[in-house]
């Protein structure tokens, strides 16, 4: 018999996410009408110079040869040209480095970084990926909070649980997924100075093109003489709609590049380059994220007008992909176990399908995707469950106390 494996996939690190979009893909295979709010991804196509460039590439048969572990050259000279004519930072082709989207760079940043003797602090709420790659790499995972109601760091749960000994790898996320809070200026300074260069800290800037209300900043530019402990990751999936190309990136410092390239060459081989080189005409595109920006900006601004008193309360989306709504009344009352049993009753009763807060570290939340083009119509849908549901509710309970009255 051969030995058992290790359990890396227990169920509750199952991502919920891509559950309830199969059971929503499900109901509508069976001819219902279903508006899916899950998965990040933008439904407007793909830029057309964008589009045309990769296709060229592809007519190409020297270029679909070309292998680079790291990423293409072109594209890393332009990502690092781009960092600086839009942000004023001070990078080079050396520091940056190509993945097929940043999932992977995640998980090959915490595979370097962290260990069994290693701690690794993220944010709460979360995004799964940062706890699963943490449990990967064998960390002990330490949190620091955002206040949902303020959408503003817990400084105090910060320099609670950072520990300039064990902590090696601090993550920030701003635009954040998924409460849609934007990390200040000052906020991340203070960060950095309760670091101390005792960590590296990972700054996951993917959302940076859907700033709702201010312009993006980023610490390669705002804090750069902590550079030799800033990592930025980055991808083309988000703002650029791409999501299925897979092409990410990080900066960061050389020596971290130097090893990353390595871990490459033996587990990634490469990145398609047409689809990398059709990232050099995205970066030169400022129209379309702009697009998206507004219109992603008009869909948080419908949901908290709508959601508003139905007692699953919306956090209001300074910037990012999605909208997160705040249910443990909501959930407590009606009876519900946690955001996962009432993710799957909204499914059933009004087919619209959300992902449960659980995958985020808040079992009472849910979160709301930006990226359908009928997205209004389901906030709408989304009312009348939460007004219907509370209407029978409280009808319900007039009627039990009128029975327990009679008595």
């Amino acid at each position: 018999m051969p030995l058992s494996i290790r359990d890396l996939m227990p169920s509750e690190l199952e991502f919920q996410m891509f559950v309830l979009d199969e059971l929503a893909d499900e109901l509508s295979n069976k001819g219902e009408d279903v508006i899916k709010l899950t998965i990040g991804v933008a439904e407007l196509p793909i830029p057309p110079n964008v589009l045309e460039r990769m296709i060229d590439k592809l007519r190409d048969p020297d270029f679909i040869r070309r292998v680079y572990p790291e990423g293409l050259p072109e594209l890393r000279e332009a990502i690092a040209e781009f960092y600086n004519r839009r942000y004023m930072a001070n990078v080079s082709f050396a520091n940056v480095i190509v993945n097929t989207g940043s999932s992977p760079i995640f998980r090959n940043i915490f595979q370097l970084l962290a260990g069994p003797e290693f701690e690794i602090m993220i944010p709460r709420p979360y995004y799964a990926l940062y706890l699963y790659c943490a449990k990967l790499a064998g960390a002990k995972v330490k949190f620091y909070d955002i206040d949902v109601h303020s959408k503003r760091v817990d400084m105090d749960s910060f320099r609670r649980n950072f520990s300039p000994e064990r902590t090696s790898l601090v993550v920030v996320n701003s635009p954040g997924n998924p409460v849609g809070n934007v990390v200040t200026p000052d906020e991340l300074r203070e960060m950095y100075e309760i670091v101390d260069h005792n960590a590296y800290v990972l700054n996951d800037e993917i959302y940076n093109n859907t700033m709702f209300y201010d312009q993006f900043q980023t610490p390669l530019a705002g804090l750069p003489q902590h550079k030799e402990i800033t990592i930025v990751t980055n991808s083309f999936s988000k703002g650029y709609r791409m999501y299925t190309k897979r092409v990410g990136f990080a900066i960061l410092p050389e020596e971290l590049q130097r090893n990353l390239r390595v871990m490459q060459q033996h587990t990634l081989l490469c990145t398609d380059p047409c689809y990398q080189d059709g990232m050099i005409s995205a970066l030169e595109d400022e129209e379309s994220p702009e697009e998206l920006n507004r219109l992603f900006r008009s869909r948080a601004e419908y949901t908290t007008q709508c959601l508003k008193g139905t007692g699953c309360e919306p956090v209001a989306a300074e910037g990012g992909f999605y909208a997160m709504l705040r249910c443990k009344d909501w959930i407590d009352a009606n009876g519900f176990a946690s955001s996962k049993e009432l993710a799957r009753d909204i499914l059933e009763k009004v087919h619209v399908a959300v992902v449960p807060g659980t995958d985020f570290g808040v079992p009472n939340d849910l979160r709301l995707a930006f990226c359908n083009d009928r997205y209004n119509e389901g906030i709408d849908r989304l009312r009348e469950y939460f007004t219907t549901e509370t209407i029978s509710q409280n009808t319900m309970l007039h009627n039990a106390v009128t029975e327990s009255t009679k008595a």
